[in-house]
């Protein structure tokens, strides 16, 4: 797989640094800041560059975004990258290189390449613990949570849009009861809008909860259980206040929740709704309870995979009690798609007719499942055949059921947001839970 190409280069704003793999010229430093057996961290991910001069490159980044370093590598570095697993020496990784490719790689240049993702803070170790440390502190010292991109969103003003619109789309339903739970999409707005208007309809004209638990999707984040943020939301439309008493007495229930709080801080999927809910109910008329929920669909099931965290099964039952027998009214929120397939997430195929079909017919054996309130059957399903299809939120799902065991679910929508091209597809519904 290696080439006598360029290995790597370290890009940042203004100019780039370019390394030969083979002939890079031995720079000094200082091998006691250096990590010993390397591992890079799990968020960092390869993107395939257009080839120059017949050579495929591909550009190194955190999908995190807990680092804004980005490393060009060719194909021979990647395969080095794979050897950095924290169980090998620099020796080692230059061995099993050999073993492996039949070229042996002079130690100075792995050295200079782990040095290189040391900076980058691409490597797990101290340098990026005080890194990510500082960013923990920034985020809990401000006075709110701001929204990311409120202008990607529509959201310039607060006019109202682009909420109106979407809820004009909505059909009329009228639900038995009075909505406990609610699965509304964390797709934009534009895509996901079928979803959006009939999820949010049904919560017009009717009484403002005291509090709102929204359980998001932790898509790139470090923790593998629950993780709660005490911060409170500001949008376009206004500052939303975090229910922090609820969510001490949450802690006080199954342990820590706050440990990788930073993750909040680029996750998209709870500030949707948290939008959402400003438009239909006023900003200041409630307060939040913002979760992110790891994918119960791994080898580990619902406990956290670094055995880090609360069961997501115990921290949903605990939610339900605590919301059940709080005299303040709750409504629990899941935001979440399901499938995400097609070139662009990995399929080799575009998306055609066919194609679609069979993901509609996988999801819907999932949407069954929760029409029925079978928190343990939908995860299951999702599950079945190592997720084919990237549902990605099987776990704010599986947690708003079983934290609802004796809801009534009203499925209400399903819907595919396509691209013309046929390169990537992603999948929602919306459904009610009454009580």
């Amino acid at each position: 797989m290696a080439g006598s190409g360029a290995a790597f280069y370290n890009a940042r704003p203004g100019f780039f640094i370019r390394y030969s793999l083979f002939d890079i010229r031995y720079c000094p430093f200082d091998e006691s800041t250096m990590t010993t057996t390397p591992r890079l961290r799990p968020t960092i991910e390869p993107v395939r560059l257009a080839a120059e001069d017949g050579e495929v490159t591909f550009a190194l980044r955190d999908a995190s975004r807990l680092s804004d370093s980005v490393l060009g590598v060719s194909a021979g570095a990647l395969h080095l990258l794979a050897l950095m697993d924290g169980r090998r020496s620099v020796r080692e990784i230059r061995a099993d290189f050999a073993r492996q490719t039949g070229l042996l790689i002079e130690a100075p240049v792995v050295e200079r390449l782990v040095e290189t993702l040391q900076e980058a803070l691409f490597l797990e170790g101290d340098a990026f613990e005080r890194h990510y440390d500082a960013l923990v502190a920034a985020y809990r010292a401000a006075p709110a949570r701001q929204v990311r991109n409120a202008e990607a969103l529509g959201l310039c003003g607060d006019d109202g849009e682009p909420f109106e619109s979407i809820l004009r789309d909505a059909p009329a339903v009228d639900l038995p009861g009075r909505p406990v739970g609610l699965i509304a999409p964390h797709l934009d707005y534009a895509r996901g809008r079928p979803c959006y208007a009939a999820a949010y309809a049904t919560l017009r004209d009717r009484p403002v909860p005291d509090r709102v638990v929204i359980l998001g999707t932790n898509h790139f984040g470090r923790s593998t259980s629950a993780v709660a943020t005490a911060a409170d939301f500001v949008t376009p439309l206004g500052t939303t206040p975090n229910d922090r008493a609820f969510l001490d007495r949450l802690e006080e229930a199954v342990g820590p929740l706050r440990r990788f709080e930073f993750d909040h801080a680029g996750e998209h999927s709870v500030e949707l709704q948290v939008m959402w809910l400003q438009h239909v109910y006023g900003a200041d008329r409630f307060r939040i309870v913002p979760i992110l929920c790891p994918d119960p669909c791994g080898p580990t099931g619902t406990a956290a995979s670094d055995g880090i965290g609360v069961d997501l099964r115990v921290f949903a039952s605990a939610l339900g009690r605590l919301a059940a027998h709080d005299q303040a009214e709750t409504l629990i929120i899941a935001g979440a798609d399901l499938s995400h397939v097609g070139p662009q997430f990995g399929d080799p195929q575009r998306l055609d007719a066919a194609f679609l079909d069979a993901v509609r017919q996988r999801d819907e054996r999932a949407i069954e499942a929760v029409r029925r309130n079978d928190a343990e059957s939908f995860r299951v399903q999702v599950a079945s055949e190592a997720n084919p299809t990237r549902v990605c939120s099987a776990g704010c799902i599986f947690a708003l059921l079983m934290a609802l065991p004796h809801a009534e679910v009203h499925v209400l929508g399903y819907h595919q947001a396509v691209d013309d091209q046929g390169v990537c597809g992603v999948t929602c519904t919306a459904a009610a839970l009454t009580a």
